[in-house]
């Protein structure tokens, strides 16, 4: 897991291809007016989910993990943690894992690390990294932000 600010990242030659095209393409969207949903970036290579939401207590979000695409967590509005743990470190699944749509849920999460995400910052979770995302240590809040799904083999080639 990465935690650093879009400013920040684009001057940072260290990140590799596909994270860059990624944060590239962030910064070259006009956010004011950016529908929520799904748009492709690159393919199902490189795609986004704009989220309208609101926070929920970290204690009600249910830890996830995706196995073949790594997530960058863009917030836009509001203020975010992110839950997050390297690897299961042996918490059982609560389903079976979903391969056509890259997640399984698990019932808890061990060793958690809190990322706390203000506008302009993003998170950068890879396959097999625990995560709750959209939380709140107080009171639920209104946030929007970008789920941008990066295939992970994309960083290997």
């Amino acid at each position: 897991m990465i935690v650093d600010t879009l400013k920040n990242a684009l001057d940072n030659p260290g990140y590799p291809d596909a994270i860059l095209r990624t944060l590239n393409a962030i910064s070259k969207l006009d956010l004011a007016t950016l529908p929520a949903g799904e748009q492709d970036i690159e393919g199902r290579e490189i795609y986004l989910n704009h989220i309208i939401g609101q926070t929920k207590p970290l204690h009600e979000q249910q830890p996830e993990l995706h196995r073949y695409y790594i997530d960058l967590h863009f917030l836009i509005e509001g203020h975010e943690y992110i839950g997050a743990a390297p690897g299961t470190q042996g918490q059982s699944p609560t389903m079976e894992f979903d391969t056509e749509r890259d997640y399984g849920f698990y019932e808890n999460i061990s060793n958690e690390t809190l990322l706390a995400l203000s506008p302009g910052d993003f998170a950068l979770l890879f396959p097999g990294e625990l995560h709750r995302p959209m939380a709140t240590l107080t009171q639920p809040a209104p946030l929007r932000k970008l789920v941008v799904k990066i295939a992970a083999h994309l960083l290997q080639d």
